[in-house]
């Protein structure tokens, strides 16, 4: 992109990424980054919410999902029971953990509510710029966001973002270590989400799965429809599915979203040591016209129910885990019937 220099003044002309703040609503003093990297991909990433992303979108055509309740500001959070839903903005990427996902529960005495309590904790030591020491321009975005309380966890999230300038793809990093001197209880999913335009009837999901596990009757209806996508209707039950991926021999996979109308595909590639578990949300009522595909650390089943199967992963004392995700963008047929062969052959 070096090229640009000769064409341009300032560089986010093309690309870079800008930090504002919202000032409206329940979005009121929400502070967030504006990127773009100068091939058509944008992403908003809110950096009072985890730093997770709100928005994404190629060439002008949205990719991600925004629930009805808009963004909202980190005080409205409420961790208790579904109160989690009303601040749920979803977004392109809404972090769930650190220590409880699923269901709320209540296990020794402590109230976890829905999905956990990280995607409401701003992000402390941020930074955005463009990092041009090496060959090729990087737009990177960071900060760290810290689950801690007096006597209890201390747990922190170190979240990453590396944005090539001029390429159709970009890396989500995750850290999470324990600070604390005693082994910590965590569980960990990314609810990654696409919206229309791309979701419609004309979407297909490609899924390389070697098990799949229906969540209860509702998804039982679907699994044979799982990755079709349909019109919306007036009631539609989630249907949500556990998957078990096929990987290559390094344990790499990937999940995708295409579109052939509109010639346009997303495609989420991590590792099965990282994340065994993909969990997939399909939800197609009208308004709430949402597909999740969320790679998670642990089944999602809930704190409570985890233990009880002594199935609860644990972080030791001063040691941290590290979770990756990339994200490619698919333009056109060839890439897209290209990346449709890879799936089926993993």
């Amino acid at each position: 992109m070096d090229i640009l220099d000769d064409y341009i003044g300032h560089p986010y002309q093309m690309y870079g990424a800008v930090p504002y703040e919202l000032t409206q609503g329940k979005a009121k003093g929400v502070k967030a980054i504006a990127v773009k990297n100068g091939i058509g991909l944008e992403l908003n990433i809110l950096e009072d919410r985890c730093l997770d992303i709100s928005h994404l979108s190629y060439k002008g055509i949205n990719l991600s999902y925004l629930s009805k309740c808009g963004i909202v500001g980190p005080e409205y959070y409420n961790k208790e029971g579904y109160e989690f839903l009303q601040s749920f903005f979803v977004g392109f990427l809404t972090t769930c953990g650190l220590r409880h996902i699923g269901d709320p529960c209540v296990i020794d005495n402590e109230s976890f509510g829905l999905h956990g309590s990280i995607s409401g904790i701003p992000a402390e030591e941020t930074v955005a710029y463009i990092d041009d020491t090496g060959e090729d321009k990087v737009i990177r975005i960071g900060g760290v966001m810290r689950e801690a309380r007096i006597f209890r966890e201390n747990l922190i999230l170190k979240r990453t973002y590396e944005i090539p300038v001029g390429e159709k793809h970009f890396f989500i990093k995750s850290q999470i270590k324990n600070l604390g001197f005693v082994a910590e209880p965590f569980m960990f999913m990314l609810h990654m989400n696409f919206g229309y335009p791309f979701l419609a009837p004309e979407a297909m999901l490609v899924i390389p799965s070697k098990d799949i596990e229906p969540r209860d009757n509702d998804a039982q209806t679907g699994v044979d429809t799982y990755t079709s996508i349909e019109k919306p209707v007036t009631k539609y039950w989630e249907q949500v599915f556990t998957h078990r991926l096929k990987a290559r021999e390094d344990g790499q996979t990937t999940v995708g979203i295409v579109n052939k109308n509109l010639k346009i595909g997303v495609a989420l590639s991590y590792s099965i040591r990282d994340f065994p578990y993909t969990i997939q949300w399909k939800q197609l009522a009208k308004s709430d016209y949402v597909l999740g595909i969320e790679p998670a650390s642990c089944k999602l089943q809930g704190r409570r129910q985890a233990k009880e199967k002594d199935d609860l992963d644990y972080l030791m004392p001063r040691k941290s885990s590290h979770f990756d995700v990339r994200v490619d963008i698919l333009d056109g047929d060839q890439e897209i019937d290209q990346y449709i062969n890879y799936v089926k052959n993993l």
